[in-house]
């Protein structure tokens, strides 16, 4: 065997093809549970790279394929956080897995709010919910946590992986410190999850103080937000539910797009660390 551990690393791929299995990403789940083989040899095999990299081109054709609506989003999305993921390796190697310890804070945070976005989703996704006023308010909690919760900690995790070199390595109290406007004024171009981002954000706003208005005759929405001090409107759209529920969508896949891509990072982890659990 590669490492005395061996069997805990297999458990831990083998948890990792069932929770990808239980989104949809079948074959991508079969391919990351195939990995688990290789813990059984006694050295790593050449194509080593070239599998992982594999992976990652496979995980992207189901994910892009998960639904017709927003596939172009999300092929530009997942393509830009793995050429930033990737990247970070190349300027860190050999010490990326103890630099993006840094991240896993925000991490953990992500998959906290995921597990309650992602439920939502799923549940959606059956259309199994007839009325269409309890489709947007679930859709609209969902909006609330992803904007509210996630966005700020996404935004950081990928500032993180744009910088980070091994002459500088970003604390986690620094990072705490910014938010999506202060990275989005640091950044020479504007990342594909963080396009349109004034308006996703005062659509955040008119769902946290409940302007919003539905007209079930048209099945269009009027989102409303108001400055506070000065009580003058800053925003004031109406839009289809459809075209409301694809800006939710995207909020969703973006932080899909990366957690799945941090977590296959683990594979790398998991056959080639000497202790992957540090």
């Amino acid at each position: 065997m590669l490492h005395k551990d061996a069997d805990r690393r297999k458990a831990d791929i083998a948890a990792m093809a069932k929770l990808t299995e239980e989104k949809g990403y079948k074959k991508t789940a079969a391919a990351i549970l195939s990995f688990a083989n290789i813990l059984d040899q006694n050295q790593v095999p050449p194509d080593f790279l070239k599998r992982l990299d594999s992976l990652y081109a496979l995980f992207e054709q189901e994910f892009i394929a998960n639904m017709p609506e927003g596939q172009d989003f999300r092929k530009r999305c997942f393509e830009e956080i793995k050429k930033t993921v990737f990247a970070a390796i190349g300027r860190m190697h050999p010490i990326f897995s103890q630099a993006i310890l840094v991240t896993f804070p925000f991490l953990q945070k992500l998959n906290h709010a995921k597990s309650i976005t992602g439920f939502l989703a799923d549940e959606l996704s059956k259309q199994t919910i007839k009325d269409k006023r309890v489709v947007l308010h679930l859709y609209c909690y969902a909006y609330l946590i992803t904007v509210e919760g996630v966005f700020d900690e996404l935004a950081r995790m990928l500032y993180f992986l744009t910088v980070v070199s091994k002459d500088n390595i970003p604390s986690v109290q620094d990072l705490e410190k910014m938010e999506v406007w202060d990275i989005l004024k640091k950044s020479t171009t504007t990342p594909v999850f963080l396009e349109r981002w004034d308006e996703k954000k005062h659509v955040r706003n008119a769902i946290g103080h409940t302007r919003i208005y539905y007209d079930s005759a048209k099945d269009e929405v009027r989102f409303v937000d108001v400055e506070p001090k000065s009580g003058k409107t800053t925003y004031d759209k109406i839009m289809k539910l459809s075209e409301f529920m694809k800006m939710a969508l995207e909020l969703e896949d973006s932080v899909e797009a990366f957690i799945y891509t941090i977590m296959m990072l683990r594979i790398y982890d998991f056959i080639l660390s000497p202790n992957p659990y540090q």
